[in-house]
């Protein structure tokens, strides 16, 4: 960049606008700014001390990135919830190879698509689907909006879902314990807490089963049940089992033999007891054979 240059220049991020502007100095000051004038009768000769970065591209070669600039502002214009993105994120990290699309995990959802034949095949999508506007190619690669990064990622989901499932499984066996038994906690400076059943319930509905229910959607596999219908026999059980393990460990100095004898008799009591509901296939057809799931 030298004095005299004629720049592109836009008034904010969010504007799909360019000025043009002449460079008039370079400061010699940490951090550099430029001192520009905007030449547009509209400006009226102002001119501004502005960072580098804001002269995206010179003025002789505006054309061709505006045109990308607009297309780009485009495909970004949706601004899908966090989990939705969260969701889409694991999707494509756990069934979508790299070598075919990457979920670029912005706040737009959008996804690059490096093979489109290869992406089609594993998710059964018409090419021209994924080719959909306002995608457009740059570059050799396809760049695709948030509805088409959720149609790739719901396709793939319902084709594919043992490795989805499995994890979801895992996760709910895990918090089951939690629901039951309450948890420890450690903090970030090594605290611990204890959370009891009701807390880790409340944590659990608020953090981990929004996810893992729109992981199901997006499968196509739903709750038979709703967790909420058996809240007050599971909040009675585990505060059961909490004051029985209270009781146990008060005794445990003084009648080692008999709470260990114990201990072993409630664990078994509770062997099978979840505060889960069953799954169910909601309706749905039956997902296809393990053999099917992509090796990533």
């Amino acid at each position: 960049m030298e004095v005299g240059e004629l720049w592109a220049y836009r008034t904010s991020r969010d504007s799909g606008v360019f000025h043009e502007a002449a460079v008039l100095a370079i400061g010699d000051k940490r951090p550099v700014r430029v001192r520009i004038e905007l030449l547009h009768d509209q400006w009226q000769g102002e001119r501004r001390w502005v960072a580098p970065s804001r002269l995206e591209v010179r003025w002789e070669d505006r054309h061709d990135y505006v045109q990308l600039d607009r297309r780009t502002r485009e495909v970004a214009a949706w601004d899908p919830p966090r989990l939705d993105r969260r969701t889409a994120e694991h999707v494509f990290i756990t069934l979508v190879p790299l070598e075919i699309a990457e979920f670029n995990a912005d706040s737009a959802g959008t996804t690059t698509v490096h093979d489109v034949p290869a992406l089609a095949q594993l998710t059964g999508l018409a090419q021209d689907d994924i080719r959909t506007a306002p995608a457009f190619m740059q570059d050799q690669e396809l760049l695709v909006p948030w509805p088409t990064t959720e149609s790739i990622g719901r396709a793939v989901a319902a084709r594919y879902p043992h490795k989805l499932l499995t994890e979801i499984e895992q996760e709910e066996r895990e918090a089951n314990v939690r629901l039951l038994r309450g948890v420890m906690l450690v903090d970030e400076n090594g605290d611990e807490h204890d959370l009891s059943p009701e807390d880790a319930r409340a944590r659990f509905e608020q953090r981990q089963k929004p996810y893992l229910d729109k992981l199901r959607d997006w499968i196509g596999v739903e709750r038979a049940d709703d967790l909420l219908e058996r809240r007050d026999l599971l909040i009675r059980l585990g505060s059961v089992a909490a004051i029985a393990t209270e009781a146990l460990d008060a005794l445990e100095p003084s009648q080692k033999r008999i709470v260990s004898k114990l201990r072993t008799q409630l664990d078994e009591a509770m062997t099978g007891v979840t505060a889960l509901p069953p799954s169910g296939s909601g309706g749905q057809p039956p997902p296809p054979t393990p053999e099917a799931v992509p090796e990533v």
